[in-house]
């Protein structure tokens, strides 16, 4: 009995303290794990339940000289449904009715299809169904408003907001404007402005504390570590989008009509730098176009050939203060000269082999240059160098825009200079400078000896405050005496009026430059098929506002000399700048009218269609004038007629027939947004003409060549 009760009395104890012991470990864990793990488990907490995310700030907008939007960052949204948060009784009533709008909308799946798919979703508990992808806003706004979606509570609508980038004129100075690509931050992708000015554009990303909610999904939440994002900067460049329009248009006519590999438009202000046109095409062979995959104005080192005359002439010019450009000089009837063991031609016999120095020049003889220059320096080949490197054309230009070509203008001590290379480098051949480079030399001519540094941003914005303004970069004071820089700009005066531009002698303004054909070495051998035809100069010469350089690779047609390829392209920009930007008309020219650009369309820009028939030489007629929109009709004695159109406010017009540009401004300037696709003109619009529209609506144009 003792024996049992003491046996008893052990159990109870070993039981006591086996519950003790389960106890004090239990005690022991909750204090290890909110004192020794803690931060750990509240950190593995907050990653289930709460996560602070990046909240992307808005990129600034990228505006052209006039004002216009080339980039802005617009929101899109995808749509998702979680068909479980839906009540039963309104999933079942309402469910046919959301997806017939989503069908006619979307236009994805019929209404059935979209009936079951939503059906199948809630039976297998599926509560992220994407309904769409990257939605416009007024498309997110109006499918807010379908059935089940439109419900306060219960309505299973998930939106997940992006911000993509937008050029609002396509492809329009693409290349200027570029990009940035950080999807690989080891690989990052920066080009054009988009990617000078990123960090200015960019801003700072803000900080949102977001917390799980049923479904999966996360909701904004209050917290004092929330950051408001810092939206980017604008930035104000000097790209004229309607000149740059004009640019583009005209060198792929251009390298089109001359079955051309790849070429390019410069135009810089004289005095200020600013660049207001740059266009570069290069043609695609998967793709069968002409399009802006690679800027070839800054980035492609070129042989100059004939318009490196005027630098040569510049060191001829600067070494002999009695250097007369009205010497006679003996160079034969052949055309021909030797020079060591080698013979440079001429295209031509200038002078019937007794021209004056600045015929030579005129007329682009490169066995004169190849003559005066080992005459000047044969005895000091190094001073060549020397004057060259003064005007600093030899130095990189910094430019903002990454992918700049260095200039390769070789010293007498390289390796690579031989007993040729003084006369060839005078006629532009054994160097290489980018068309921007040498731009930016004749630009030096135009103002004067000053040699400004190319520039594409004017000013940034906050708002409507300027937070920086960009002034002229001076490279160079002077790049040669007063007497030079006159004697340059006289003889550049002389090829438009005596030599191989003479073409340009028939725009309606005075035009100074110089005309470059170079052929171009192929596996270090040159030969008669492959040239750069190239042509810069300046408008107008007598007091100088623009100047613009014209280069195109590779012609491959019938014509390869700058003079009959390059030129056209200058003179079609020079004269609808003339036109538009310094306001004056030629009132003499009388032409039968041509004005199909206009009379194409119900409406047309008035101030665009007189610069046109100014620059063209249409004559305009008698007829309603002063509105901001007109209809054009060709008139029955010649010449063209305008009628004023009346806009009214709600009411879509009849875009079709309308240059983009055009069509794009009016639609936003009467409340509506707008998209198109393709190029050329209007052919077609979303929205019939006539139409009563609400204001924010979007309407959508299809263009054709």
């Amino acid at each position: 009995m003792n024996n049992t009760r003491f046996n008893d009395v052990w159990r109870v104890l070993l039981v006591y303290v086996l519950v003790l012991a389960f106890a004090v470990a239990v005690v022991l864990r909750i204090v290890f794990l909110q004192v020794a793990e803690r931060e750990d488990l509240m950190a593995k907490a907050r990653e289930m339940d709460i996560r602070m995310v990046k909240v992307p700030a808005v990129r600034g907008n990228i505006f052209s000289k006039n004002g216009t939007l080339l980039a802005t960052t617009i929101p899109v949204y995808d749509i998702f449904f979680d068909p479980l948060a839906v009540p039963e009784d309104v999933f079942d009533k309402e469910i046919g009715a959301l997806s017939d709008s989503l069908s006619k909308m979307l236009k994805a799946k019929s209404k059935s299809q979209y009936v079951n798919s939503f059906r199948e979703a809630r039976k297998k508990n599926r509560r992220y169904v994407r309904i769409a992808r990257k939605l416009r806003l007024d498309d997110y706004e109006r499918i807010k408003t379908f059935p089940i979606f439109r419900e306060k509570l219960g309505n299973g609508f998930i939106a997940e907001k992006q911000l993509i980038r937008e050029r609002p004129y396509g492809d329009i100075a693409m290349r200027v404007i570029g990009y940035v690509n950080l999807s690989d931050t080891l690989h990052s992708v920066k080009v054009g402005l988009e990617g000078a000015y990123d960090t200015c554009l960019r801003g700072s990303d803000g900080l949102q504390m977001r917390r799980r909610v049923n479904g999966g999904r996360f909701i904004d939440m209050s917290s004092s570590s929330n950051v408001t994002p810092y939206n980017g900067n604008d930035i104000y460049t000097s790209i004229d989008a309607k000149i740059q329009d004009v640019a583009e248009e005209a060198l792929r006519r251009c390298l089109v009509e001359n079955n051309a590999q790849q070429g390019c438009v410069i135009m810089m202000d004289v005095k200020s730098g600013f660049v207001e046109v740059m266009a570069s095409l290069r043609y695609n062979d998967k793709k069968k176009i002409y399009e802006e995959s690679y800027n070839f104005a800054i980035a492609e080192n070129v042989e100059p050939g004939s318009t490196f005359k005027a630098i040569t002439m510049t060191a001829l010019l600067e070494n002999d203060r009695n250097f007369n450009i009205n010497r006679v000089l003996n160079l034969g009837t052949t055309g021909k000269m030797k020079f060591a063991n080698r013979v440079m031609t001429d295209s031509h016999v200038v002078g019937e082999g007794h021209p004056t120095v600045k015929q030579c020049f005129w007329e682009s003889s490169n066995i004169a240059f190849g003559y005066l220059t080992t005459e000047a320096f044969e005895g000091n080949q190094q001073r060549f160098i020397d004057l060259i490197y003064k005007t600093k054309i030899n130095e990189p230009l910094n430019l903002d825009i990454k992918g700049e070509g260095k200039p390769y203008i070789k010293s007498t001590d390289s390796r690579l200079w031989s007993k040729v290379s003084l006369p060839w480098m005078s006629i532009g051949y054994e160097l290489t400078v980018t068309p921007i480079t040498l731009l930016t030399y004749y630009n030096a001519i135009a103002n004067d000896g000053k040699m400004v540094k190319p520039q594409f941003v004017k000013e940034i914005r906050r708002g409507n405050d300027v937070v920086k303004t960009f002034d002229t970069i001076v490279i160079n004071e002077k790049i040669a005496s007063d007497r030079t820089i006159k004697t340059l700009q006289e003889l550049l005066c002389g090829v438009v009026e005596n030599g191989t531009a003479k073409a340009l002698n028939k725009c309606p303004f005075k035009v100074a430059g110089k005309t470059g054909t170079a052929q171009i070495a192929s596996n270090g051998n040159y030969n008669h098929r492959n040239y750069t035809a190239s042509f810069v100069g300046y408008f107008p010469a007598d007091n100088p506002k623009y100047t613009c350089i014209v280069v195109i690779s590779n012609p491959m047609g019938r014509n390869y000399y700058g003079a009959s390829v390059s030129a056209p392209v200058f003179k079609e920009i020079a004269e609808k700048v003339y036109a538009t930007e310094l306001g004056v008309t030629d009132e003499a020219r009388i032409y039968s009218a041509n004005c199909d650009k206009y009379t194409k369309a119900d409406i047309a820009y008035y101030s665009d269609v007189v610069d046109y028939c100014e620059m063209a030489g249409i004559r305009m007629v008698d007829g309603e004038l002063g509105t901001e929109w007109v209809n054009v009709k060709t008139s029955s004695n010649g010449g063209v007629k305008f009628t004023n159109v009346t806009l009214h406010d709600d009411e879509v017009p009849n875009l079709v027939g309308m240059n983009v540009m055009d069509a794009v401004y009016l639609v936003e300037s009467m409340g509506w947004k707008v998209e198109f696709s393709g190029k050329g003109l209007v052919d077609s619009q979303s929205v019939k003409a006539g139409t009563k529209l609400e204001k924010g609506k979007t309407i959508s144009l299809k263009l054709k060549v």
